[in-house]
């Protein structure tokens, strides 16, 4: 069939038709050309054969042995044609756009389920890649590997920005159900929490010490019992269901996974104490890091993001966190 290189699709038509027919008038009136474009196909093909298809006859033509044998596949041919004719390129469904998302295991309980709603309230088709954030978030940013994170850290470079979306302001304390801080009646002190072992959940991508009560000790020169430093919840649930431990959180979404799923119970700090831990400055800082030359990024999601992070802190009794506007 490679001698049909240079012979149009036009040209197949023609050869099929005439064989079927066996009339050229048929054939010409059945494409709707003149009959002289068809006697020019059945050149083509008759030169590119390199011998004759049909045979001229009084009343029509008749069908050569080499007509007889490629028939079949001009026919497929043809039939495969009129197929792709029939496809419509406008109904296929556009190719589903990936967002990667860097975020802190800390955090991004929830998030996936939030952006997901958004995007079809929004009549947008993403997937959303959701991963944890590292140490080398800001190269993946800079590589366009990562389109989004939210950081602990303010990442403001020539290639990267970060924005403050929220501190955290107040605390919860959770532990075994059983633990004797739990059934206390007055409001906890920091000298009841540090006379216990400490498991910090943090997901800090630098590493460094970011958990406010740890901060709060080293700024104090006071001990901490740090047993343990987890950054899944999974991993703090075990933790504590199986020690005298406790672990002080500021994620709505984490404090209610962990209550629900083990045998875990919370108690709030009140705001005195909170301020005595955030007055070192040990609050956890979140921030929305991007590159400056990055992808197109829609508002709604970047917007999202930030609301969800808004509304998972745990408030204060007065009810409000310091944000940014």
């Amino acid at each position: 069939m490679k001698k049909l290189n240079t012979n149009s699709l036009f040209d197949i038509q023609v050869f099929v038709l005439l064989y079927e027919l066996l009339n050229a008038t048929a054939v010409s009136k059945a494409l709707g050309v003149p009959s002289s474009k068809v006697s020019r196909s059945l050149k083509s093909i008759r030169h590119s054969m390199g011998a004759p298809l049909f045979i001229r006859k009084q009343q029509g033509f008749e069908r050569s042995s080499l007509a007889d044998d490629i028939y079949p596949k001009m026919k497929k041919i043809v039939q495969l044609a009129k197929k792709c004719e029939s496809f419509d390129i406008h109904l296929e469904s556009p190719r589903k756009r990936e967002l990667v998302i860097a975020c802190p295991p800390t955090l991004s309980l929830n998030l996936l389920r939030h952006l997901q709603k958004r995007a079809t309230e929004e009549n947008e088709d993403f997937i959303f890649h959701i991963k944890s954030c590292h140490s080398n978030v800001g190269e993946l940013l800079k590589q366009q590997r990562v389109d989004i994170a939210v950081t602990y850290s303010a990442y403001n470079t020539e290639q990267l920005s970060s924005r403050l979306i929220v501190k955290s302001n107040a605390y919860v304390m959770v532990a075994r159900s059983q633990h004797s801080l739990l059934a206390l009646n007055e409001p906890l002190q920091l000298d009841d929490i540090f006379d216990y072992p400490y498991i910090s959940f943090a997901g800090n991508e630098l590493e460094d010490i970011t958990d406010p009560l740890e901060c709060y000790a080293l700024d104090s020169h006071r001990s901490l019992n740090v047993i343990a430093k987890v950054c899944l919840l999974a991993d703090l649930m075990i933790q504590l269901e199986s020690s005298n431990a406790i672990a002080l959180l500021c994620y709505r979404d984490a404090i209610e996974f962990l209550c629900q799923r083990g045998d875990i119970a919370m108690k709030q700090l009140d705001d005195s104490t909170c301020n005595l831990i955030n007055q070192r400055s040990g609050q956890y800082h979140h921030y929305i890091t991007q590159s400056r030359k990055g992808a197109d990024i829609p508002p709604w999601l970047i917007n999202e993001i930030q609301d969800y992070i808004n509304g998972n802190m745990v408030l204060p009794a007065g009810g409000i966190n310091e944000k940014t506007e």
